[in-house]
């Protein structure tokens, strides 16, 4: 959700509403990220469709799972299980997570840095 954005959210109780507002809006997870054979996780340039890489909002973020079926719905449990989130989101800072570590005690991420 974007900075300043004020989604409808009549529907939503004030949990979903809690959790929207975890989100910084970098949109970092609107890239696609692409995953080799060994693990590695290469971070793209190119965006969503629907995102506006200048403002980093959602142009159509009501409506974006109905719209695009890959945009991904970020739940607390996937967002303990997904490595590619960088370790300054939102979502993970709430929950204290960092990445991985690789077996070579680097970290296995390529163009987040």
């Amino acid at each position: 959700m974007p900075i300043g954005y004020a989604p409808d959210m009549t529907n939503c109780d004030s949990t979903e509403i809690k959790w929207e507002n975890l989100c910084h809006q970098c949109g970092r997870c609107c890239f696609e990220k692409l995953e080799n054979e060994d693990g590695t996780i290469f971070f793209t340039a190119t965006p969503c469709r629907y995102l506006d890489v200048v403002s980093r909002q959602c142009k159509v973020y009501e409506r974006r799972f109905e719209i695009n079926p890959d945009c991904i719905a970020l739940t607390p449990e996937l967002v303990r299980s997904l490595d590619w989130l960088h370790d300054k989101c939102g979502y993970r800072s709430h929950f204290g997570l960092k990445r991985r570590q690789s077996k070579q005690g680097k970290k296995n991420y390529k163009g987040m840095e």
